[in-house]
């Protein structure tokens, strides 16, 4: 008659597999009886130098369980929940990781205000797809930021207005994408 000992969990890819150890009181014998397969068992005397069990053939019986069972242990990515995010520094970094390289600022290309008008249209002088798309408009295939810079601080500043709103990107620096 055998009387479990111990119980043993073995966890592998995921899935909890259970051995029973059990001693054997008429010799003194350990027998290891793996579920579900127990017609592949082995007696171990304690006096042995080999006192584990075949490692491999444990490991594949594993293996063979956990891949019929279907549980290869990886989670899709569906599965893992969003986090919750307090910071604004942690914010913004979710944000460029997304490719989101406005900087969080929506950029209006009309303003109201004359002065708002030249200081946006200053920003466009800057960038180089702003500054061609602007100078075929107004017929100068080379406009450079100097020359650009003087028109804008001369009040012209709708030249420069409109090649933005052309070239609007929400999600770009300065609300400006490329050509």
């Amino acid at each position: 008659m055998k009387v479990p000992v111990i119980l043993l969990s073995l966890a592998a890819s995921g899935v909890a597999l259970q051995s029973t150890l059990a001693f054997v009181p008429s010799s003194s014998q350990l027998q290891l009886s793996m579920l579900p397969d127990t017609a592949d068992q082995e007696y171990i005397t304690p006096a042995e130098d080999r006192v584990s069990v075949d490692r491999r053939n444990l490991l594949l019986k594993t293996m063979a369980v956990s891949i019929l069972l279907g549980f290869d242990g990886v989670k899709p990515a569906g599965a893992i929940p969003e986090q919750k995010v307090y910071s604004s520094n942690a914010k913004n970094m979710i944000r460029l990781g997304e490719g989101d390289s406005s900087g969080g600022s929506v950029y209006d290309n009309n303003p109201a205000s004359p002065k708002a008008r030249s200081r946006r249209a200053m920003v466009g002088c800057k960038n180089t797809s702003a500054r061609s798309l602007a100078g075929e408009a107004i017929g100068n295939s080379r406009l450079n930021e100097k020359e650009c810079n003087q028109l804008v601080m001369k009040g012209e500043s709708d030249f420069m207005l409109n090649a933005l709103t052309k070239l609007d990107c929400p999600s770009c620096p300065y609300g400006i994408g490329e050509r």
